[in-house]
Parts: C-alpha cells; structure tokens; sequence
C-alpha cells in the first residue's frame, strides 16, 4: 500500500505536526509513503531520516503525475483542490482530513472536492456537523488529533517554576488571535486581580493579536507574554493549570499536550473541546466568552489541591484513545478499507 500524503500548508502549525506524526507512525508500519509539501516546510526537515519520497510544490495546480500511489490524503484546504485535480487526471482516489468547524464555502469547486472525496475526516462530531451541512451524504469518520509527546526537561521546568514561585501559574498556549480567547483571559486575571494575588498569567505564542493583548493586559502585573516558545512540553509540565477558552475549535491539541504532563485544563464548551474534556471528569469546561466562569473556574481550581490531581490522574486514562498509536491504527484501518 503507498500513501500519497498532501499538505500545502505555508507555515508548520498544529495541522502540520499532526501530518509528520501520522507519517512517522505509518512508517514504522511498513507502509510505503509520499509526501507532497511546500518547498522548505518544516514537515520536509523532520521527515528527512525516514524513508519517505518528499516532493515539493509550491501550488496546488502543480506536481500532478508521475506518482504510482493506492491513495492520496490530503491534509489541508489547499491539498483537497491537489487530490481533486490528480483524481481527474490519473483517476487516484483521496481522502480528506477537516481539522475546523468553519463551515464548508457553499461554491462548486468546493462540493466537487469535498463531495469527490472517499471519505472527509473530521477531528470532532463539531467538524463533521459542520461538513455535513454542506455535504449530508459525506461520510465523516471521526478520528481525532493525537498528542505529540513533546517532553518536559526537569531542569527546565524546576527554572520556570523559580522564575514565577510562589504564584500559582495559570498558562494558555497558542497562536494570538482572538479566536483564541486571549482575550477572555485576561479579563478573568482582572478579575482575580481585585481579591487575589497569588496567579501568575503565562501567554505562550505569537501573532497578529499580540499589540492588542498587551493594551488590554496594561495594569495587569499578573500577566506575562513570553512569546513563542520551542521547549513547550517543559511549560506545559510547570504549569498548575492550562486555560483554553477558544471561541472556535476543531479539536485543541493543545489541551491533549497538557494532559499527558497531568496539567489540569479548563477549555470553553465549544467545537471539538467537549470530545476531550468531560466537566468536572477530566477537567473543566465553561461558556465562551464568558470571563467571570473563567475565573471562578480558576480560583476553584487553585483551591482545591486534590481536585486538580483527580482531574490530571483521570485525563491522562483517557488519553490513550489521543495516543499516537491509537491515532494512526484508525487511519490505517481506513486506508485498508478504502484500498
């Protein structure tokens, strides 16, 4: 069997990980693959040790032919129109994995390439509702985004620690833009600010939201942009809580990050978030937009020592349907469905 793995994505995000995790797992299978990406993408460098074919486009109208493959995955927006193209030409069937709840643009082009498609694969019952709307007869497996394993070193993580002790550290991880809700919490640290000062907010990322953030955090001595940050297992590990409060999400492999590091989370009740987070299980979930649950979410946690243990020590049970083994043995199983 040999996969023909699309990805034309510009930048090296969460969608992108997920490809080379996906890739590395199938390749430690014995499964025969090509990857199709943009020059110089990140995924091409962390691929180069496996045995995988890497080609190189820079278009989704380009690199068509020349390729003998049982089935083409295309992993973003821009590989669906690549896998639409290569099955009228060479007659190869494709899948497509849809990692956001956006729905699907109501144009033809897009029913064509959605609709040609084998299966559209969806990381929550969110995303496939929302596919669906479009599309009813689509078949829409749901299989979710893995955890990467990215490790905390110790030493690393006993520094941050010091950096911010004795505060109870409340971290949020991410690139800045609103849907990201940011914004949200840094209204619940102002919140807090008036009766507590024992939290410390550690924003980790970067992005075109970050000016404004920071005009809003203005008076906030509590809360800290740190920018992006490559070590992020160590910061997830010196973390005593991960706040998600997106506005929109498909999934949020970053909650799944930060519960393999026993990190307690609080995400919003939105999107592919309750596929992870089950209220008061393994973790806790509260509206968008909605800064004084947040806070009272916050300040119940930090309170309450054996409750956040108990959330941690349950997430990481439930991780093991996140794991990336679990993860690509569903796609695997699909492949051989499909082939």
């Amino acid at each position: 069997m040999h996969i023909c793995h699309v990805n034309l994505a510009s930048g090296f995000a969460g969608g992108e990980r997920q490809t080379v995790n996906l890739i590395r797992f199938l390749a430690e299978s014995g499964v025969e693959q090509t990857l199709i990406a943009k020059p110089d993408n990140q995924m091409i460098s962390e691929l180069k040790e496996l045995p995988v074919e890497i080609r190189s486009t820079s278009h989704f109208l380009r690199e068509h032919g020349g390729g003998r493959w049982d089935l083409i995955h295309c992993h973003d927006g821009k590989a669906v129109y690549w896998g639409l193209i290569e099955s009228l030409i060479r007659k190869t069937p494709y899948i497509v994995t849809r990692r956001v709840e956006n729905p699907l643009k109501n144009k033809r082009v897009t029913r064509a390439a959605y609709g040609r498609a084998l299966s559209v694969v969806c990381l929550s019952r969110a995303v496939s509702a929302a596919v669906k709307k479009l599309l009813p007869e689509a078949r829409c497996p749901i299989i979710p985004s893995s955890y990467s394993g990215f490790d905390g070193d110790p030493v690393t993580v006993s520094e941050i620690r010091k950096r911010y002790a004795p505060k109870f550290i409340v971290g949020q991880v991410g690139s800045l833009f609103r849907i990201k809700g940011y914004h949200v919490t840094i209204e619940a640290a102002r919140i807090l600010g008036k009766s507590r000062s024992d939290i410390d907010f550690v924003f980790l990322g970067k992005g075109p939201e970050l000016e404004n953030l920071k005009v809003q955090a203005e008076g906030l001595p509590s809360v800290h942009f740190v920018g992006h940050q490559s070590d992020v297992g160590s910061w997830l590990e010196a973390m005593d809580l991960l706040a998600f409060p997106s506005l929109q999400e498909g999934l949020g492999s970053t909650v799944l990050e930060a519960m393999q590091h026993r990190t307690p989370v609080i995400g919003s009740n939105v999107g592919g978030i309750p596929d992870m987070i089950e209220n008061g299980r393994n973790g806790l979930l509260v509206e968008p937009e909605d800064a004084e649950a947040l806070a009272a979410a916050i300040s119940k946690l930090l309170d309450d020592a054996p409750l956040r243990a108990r959330l941690a020590e349950q997430a990481l049970v439930d991780l093991e349907r996140f794991s990336p083994e679990a993860v690509g043995n569903a796609y695997l199983d699909l492949y051989s469905q499909l082939v």
